[in-house]
């Protein structure tokens, strides 16, 4: 019989093997970044903005999207739950530096569905002029040519999806260099191998690039409007119907300054609950991604013997090294040293994180806390499991 310790070396062995692959997974397609889609015009298009509270860098990240250098006909709508959001005062006073941006700002119904993110995209998808829409968060920030690289690359492609790599800039909390080392080094080449080995595109929320007249013929948003996951239902019913869908090498930026490491924690948590439901294979596997937590445990187990230690310690370092160069290849800018050696630090607490994940099915997402279902379906949030048992018995 296998020894614990046998098991655990064999685990992180392998997850290192992965990590090389992944690692090469990203080098192939951030090549894809230097081929030009040649388009002769682009077509009109409407950037969907749903916004609520005062993200981090607000300001900047909307005028990135007033500033876009794109040949065609655009138009940004904003929409909110409510015409006091804070977030609409300030688009507001950027808008009146670009008058000759076409912007509309529009009410949503926050209880048109149990997503709200859903629920306030459907008020501004309802506002749109144009068939092609690019549908971004408040917080992410986009070069120039952001908008014209990926409406070229979706019309010569022949696509009707495209969603962007999403890498993390900005930070200088520990929190925030932990959400975008994990964003960055662990997130969107997850992304590049899963197109590479699997051939599966993974569909990010973030940025994604679409045509209504198309999303509506599978159903519109109503099909996803109490699902959590929205984004990867979006690509999977797409998929299905037959429609190519692409996965971008031109990055979207999401900013993170300051952010608080529970509020990382947290989001991480949330996105691995709803793998366990959407994909539980893949949630499984995860756990064979951290080469780091693996051998700490094989080294553990191992009672903190020392060859095992100076394996652990040698991983540690080419595995920072390396996280460190995925950042800078994804963003395009390269991390500080005093934020990248925190990818150790990062490893084992998102190995905490899939534990946790492993057995919790609540969520709070802006706000509400909710529970998560098959295919991430939202269901209100009736307790811990102890009290939902004592529930079904009692009304048994």
């Amino acid at each position: 019989m296998l020894s614990l310790t046998t098991v655990l070396m064999a685990s992180a062995a392998f997850s290192f093997g992965f990590y090389l692959v992944v690692v090469g997974s990203v080098l192939l397609h951030t090549r894809r970044r230097k081929l030009t889609h040649a388009v002769a015009e682009l077509p009109p298009v409407s950037l969907l903005k749903p916004v609520k509270g005062l993200e981090e860098n607000l300001e900047d990240c909307l005028r990135s999207f007033f500033e876009q250098d794109y040949p065609g006909a655009l138009e940004l709508v904003f929409s909110s739950a409510t015409r006091e959001d804070p977030a609409v005062a300030v688009a507001r006073r950027i808008a009146r530096d670009y008058p000759h941006v076409p912007v509309r700002f529009v009410l949503s119904d926050e209880n048109w569905g149990l997503n709200p993110k859903v629920s306030n995209l459907q008020g501004a998808l309802r506002a749109a002029s144009y068939d092609l829409v690019l549908q971004s968060d408040a917080n992410v920030w986009a070069p120039r040519d952001y908008l014209r690289n990926i409406v070229s690359e979706l019309v010569s492609e022949r696509a009707s999806l495209l969603s962007s790599m999403v890498s993390g800039v900005g930070e200088r909390s520990f929190g925030a260099a932990m959400e975008n080392l994990q964003l960055s080094a662990y997130v969107a080449p997850a992304c590049c191998v899963a197109l590479k080995l699997a051939t599966v595109t993974c569909v990010i929320g973030k940025s994604m690039l679409s045509r209504r007249s198309e999303l509506k013929a599978l159903g519109g948003l109503e099909r996803v409007k109490d699902s959590l996951a929205e984004d990867f239902l979006l690509g999977k019913y797409y998929g299905e119907s037959g429609k190519r869908v692409l996965l971008s090498a031109t990055p979207i930026r999401n900013v993170n300054v300051d952010m608080p490491i529970e509020r990382s924690l947290t989001r991480h948590a949330r996105w691995l609950k709803m793998r366990a439901v959407i994909h539980t294979s893949s949630f499984v596997l995860d756990i064979f991604t951290n080469p780091v937590a693996l051998m700490l445990l094989a080294w553990v187990s191992t009672g903190f013997d020392n060859m095992a230690g100076l394996a652990l310690a040698a991983l540690v370092v080419f595995k920072t090294i390396v996280d460190g160069q995925l950042v800078k290849l994804v963003r395009g800018t390269p991390m500080q040293l005093k934020h990248l050696v925190l990818a150790p630090v990062k490893d084992l607490l998102m190995l905490g994180v899939w534990l946790y994940s492993s057995f919790s099915r609540s969520v709070e997402w802006r706000g509400i806390k909710l529970r998560l279902g098959a295919d991430s379906q939202l269901l209100p949030d009736e307790g811990a499991l102890p009290v939902r048992v004592l529930r079904r018995l009692l009304s048994a």
